[in-house]
């Protein structure tokens, strides 16, 4: 019993000190006519229990090659900490981030440089990826992706932080809900649907609830 302890208690350890970004959320149609809460946003999670530098990582929708990604300006992650990236200007952040109630960090695309500092999100489908350099001057590992399909206008997709997709946000259902405002001058009511800043944290499974159970025997039996 001793030997299967310290294995749970190993495994566990090497767990919580992986850092694994994840992106949870992609807005890619927005229903809001215009103001600061229509442009295309993602949202990226730091899963781990590690900080993430982010400074000089790259994203694109289009692959590793063509260099028309964009560069991370200084940015650190913090552990369970979700960002929002928004195609936006540096003015409309605080309104976009009104827009939806505060309580989260969002980044304008004017603070990213490269060729292309916010690829469009294709409303018919498209891809992030997200490389630790820019994998068009040397080699860089990908450290986070999503594909999504064909959007619905107004509702965000939704992917949990195990990387399961949650498909379409629906009020009401994993933390989504109706955006407060449209983010327009004068601000009419919101009708996009979504959570950004606030990542889904899927349910511990029966089988992680019976070894966190099992542990404190193993524990006394040592």
């Amino acid at each position: 019993m001793k030997n299967i302890s310290l294995l749970l208690l190993s495994t566990a350890a090497f767990s919580s000190t992986q850092a694994a970004l994840m992106i949870t959320e992609v807005m890619s149609s927005s229903s809001h006519a215009g103001g600061a809460a229509n442009g295309d946003w993602f949202e990226l999670t730091n899963t781990g229990s590690l900080s993430v530098d982010l400074t000089g990582y790259y994203w694109d929708d289009d692959g590793a090659t063509g260099n028309d990604g964009a560069l991370f300006p200084a940015i650190t992650l913090l552990p369970s900490e979700s960002i929002v990236i928004v195609a936006e200007s540096i003015a409309n952040i605080p309104d976009f981030v009104a827009a939806w109630g505060g309580g989260f960090t969002a980044y304008s695309e004017e603070l990213f440089s490269g060729n292309d500092p916010f690829s469009g999100l294709g409303s018919g489908g498209d891809q992030i990826e997200i490389w630790d350099s820019d994998p068009n001057v040397g080699p860089a590992n990908l450290v986070a992706s999503a594909t999504f399909g064909t959007a619905t206008e107004g509702s965000s997709f939704e992917w949990d932080t195990s990387g399961t997709s949650l498909d379409l946000s629906i009020a009401g259902e994993n933390e989504a809900f109706v955006a407060i405002s449209d983010g327009a001058d004068p601000a009419g009511a919101g009708t996009d649907v979504a959570s950004p800043g606030f990542a889904v944290v899927p349910e511990a499974s029966s089988a992680a609830l019976l070894l966190l159970g099992l542990l404190p025997i193993l524990r006394r039996r040592r």
